[in-house]
């Protein structure tokens, strides 16, 4: 039923009711009382359904599906595609070669061409130039457009991959951000370098566009790279304006109208990433989070919308304005369509949400959210995620009280650890402030003691793979942790 109800309410009033004419008419049939119960009533589950419609569960689930099928056909024409009318120019090209005016039917394919290029639409030129070339086959000019015709179908190609190596990236670079594995980021280094090689093979504004979103990314999703970061402002910034320059320029195209608020967020990634919170506050202002509930429900922006929250983490612990984090979360906690089998966004937003129950006191339902988290979904090929989660999860019932789980959570992690520890030096050091907290000792000693085991932990995680990089212990927190009176 969960598929089912969350694409119901995706549709407006106006669309639901076209939807329940279609498949009931008029009639409070089957469908009719599948689709009224979806709609309204959140707590409706399968078994309940079957019993109220008196069918078996193949007839119920065969039911569901047409349901689905219909609710995909409405949707899918709710996709905004603003460059259709173009497009259904291009359809009609090939019907030109059989026109009874060749001079009228060049000349008009020429118009096309000329859009075509402005909105660097390829694919759409191999028709067109195929055309052409065979209405000059008698002409000298046959060459020429054979020759654009045959140039135009390596340059899609290098589009087509380009576009696609475009979303791998973040694929990658997602996986590499809970893995932290060097051969990963060579992977993701590696698809950077081949959309760049691209790039320089064409004069293209689509190339430039999507290299440079790729670059941007990399360069800020790195610690490594934050120094490079703060001498590169002047050129960001000129990339940038070139690109809203080429998104302004190309109104109608399909992947401009969709990515356009880019702008706005890569440059409140770039300046909140160099720390200058006043630039980033400038940006933060223009209706980021407006753009965000929007993309929420668009998977193909799923990538953006996590890397806009771990920057907006990192803006408020610097701030010290955590308790800000909860401003839309009720939003966004319904309208993000999460998917399982997209582990960095489903992970990252988890994470996220816990943090935000974190840093608003709700340490039980932090930690819940993590044990969910890990219930629902294997860690195991995430290593270091997964011992970030659980060292996390143990601060928590640390804070909780909850003394025997946090010791299940601290023996877990050091068995998980045991074979390779000298890669987790910051892990290592952190339980044993958990485990000083946790100790029946004086509760000043423990003070002092975490305190002096804190420089080395902030120390050895400088290096290559953090953890709890977004958790503040500050005086307040410690004095949390050693009191063994819990709130």
């Amino acid at each position: 039923m969960d598929i089912l109800r969350k694409t119901i309410k995706k549709l407006s009033d106006e669309e639901y009711q076209a939807l329940l004419l279609q498949v009931s008419g008029k009639k409070k049939n089957k469908p009719y009382y599948v689709l009224e119960a979806t709609r309204n009533n959140n707590h409706f589950d399968d078994t309940e359904m079957m019993k109220q419609l008196q069918v078996n569960p193949s007839a119920y689930y065969t039911l569901k599906s047409r349901l689905n099928t219909r609710i995909a056909e409405i949707l899918s024409k709710k996709v905004e595609n603003p460059i259709r009318e173009l497009m259904e120019e291009v359809v009609r090209v090939p019907a030109t070669l059989y026109g009874t005016n060749r001079d009228f039917s060049i000349r008009a394919l020429k118009e096309i061409e000329k859009q075509l290029k402005e909105y660097d639409m390829s694919n759409e030129l191999i028709t067109v130039y195929k055309t052409l070339a065979l209405l000059h086959i008698h002409h000298e000019d046959y060459e020429h457009y054979n020759k654009l015709y045959n140039k135009h179908v390596a340059y899609a190609l290098a589009i087509s991959k380009a576009e696609q190596m475009f979303f791998l990236f973040f694929k990658k670079l997602g996986t590499y951000q809970l893995t932290l594995d060097p051969d990963t980021l060579e992977e993701v280094i590696m698809l950077k370098r081949k959309i760049a090689n691209i790039a320089e093979m064409y004069d293209s504004h689509r190339l430039f566009v999507l290299y440079n979103i790729v670059r941007i990314y990399y360069l800020c999703s790195l610690p490594s790279k934050r120094q490079e970061l703060k001498s590169l402002e002047l050129e960001i910034e000129s990339i940038l304006k070139r690109i809203n320059e080429i998104f302004n320029a190309f109104p109608i195209d399909t992947l401009y109208s969709n990515i356009s608020p880019l702008v706005d967020i890569l440059h409140y990634e770039y300046y909140q990433k160099i720390q200058n919170q006043v630039r980033a506050d400038h940006y933060l202002s223009n209706g980021i989070n407006d753009t965000i509930i929007d993309w929420s429900e668009k998977t193909a922006m799923h990538f953006f919308i996590i890397q806009y929250l771990n920057s907006r983490v990192e803006k408020f612990l610097a701030d010290g304005e955590m308790y800000r984090l909860n401003e839309f979360n009720q939003t966004i906690e319904k309208t993000f369509d999460l998917n399982i089998n997209e582990p960095y966004h489903y992970i990252s937003f988890k994470r996220y949400i816990a943090l935000c129950k974190f840093y608003s006191k709700d340490y039980q339902g932090a930690a819940k959210t993590i044990y969910d988290l890990r219930n629902n979904i294997s860690l195991k090929q995430f290593t270091h995620t997964d011992v970030d989660s659980k060292l996390f999860q143990g601060l928590c019932y640390c804070l909780m009280g909850e003394d025997s789980l946090a010791q299940q959570m601290i023996s877990s992690i050091k068995r998980q650890i045991a074979d390779f520890e000298h890669e987790f030096e910051s892990t290592t050091i952190f339980i044993k402030i958990l485990k000083t907290a946790l100790k029946p000792s004086d509760f000043r000693r423990k003070i002092v003691r975490i305190n002096e085991l804190l420089i080395k932990f902030e120390e050895a995680n400088n290096g290559d793979k953090p953890i709890l990089k977004y958790i503040k212990i500050d005086d307040a927190l410690i004095r949390k942790m050693t009191n063994p009176i819990k709130d």
